[in-house]
């Protein structure tokens, strides 16, 4: 089925509330004096993780660092099962977490239905008046 010029741009515009309601969501849980909500950063975690293609991710808030594991180049062998003791780490600082976090939504169809997942799971949180499922 081809898509027509008008379904393209419906399509583009729920791509582009579905971004804006992640910003919106990401600017609410960055609003905290210590540590965020456990809420948040389970919302902070997976989308670093996602963004990074991580195994894990850790945010020490006090010190603005992000550590993040992820696997080692794949192997030609299909089979191969990831292993957690051959991760790489890595090291993140951030100056603004929310900043952070807004640089790690990015434009695909499967950022896209991946964010619409996020905006489900988060929605009670959301600060405005229009629930997740419009988008």
């Amino acid at each position: 089925m081809y898509l027509t010029y008008a379904n393209k741009e419906v399509m583009k515009e729920i791509k582009n509330r579905i971004q804006l309601k992640m910003h919106q969501l990401v600017a609410h849980s960055c609003n905290f004096d210590i540590r965020p909500t456990k809420e948040f950063e389970q919302l902070h975690v997976s989308l670093l993780k996602f963004y990074f293609n991580a195994v894990d991710v850790n945010i020490d808030y006090q010190e603005k660092l992000i550590s993040i594991w992820n696997t080692k180049p794949l192997t030609t062998n299909p089979l191969r099962l990831f292993d957690i003791n051959e991760a790489i780490a890595d090291w993140v600082g951030y100056t603004n977490l929310q900043e952070t976090l807004d640089g790690c939504i990015e434009d695909g169809h499967l950022q896209t239905n991946f964010y619409k997942k996020l905006l489900l799971k988060y929605d009670e949180y959301l600060p405005n008046e229009d629930d997740a499922m419009s988008a």
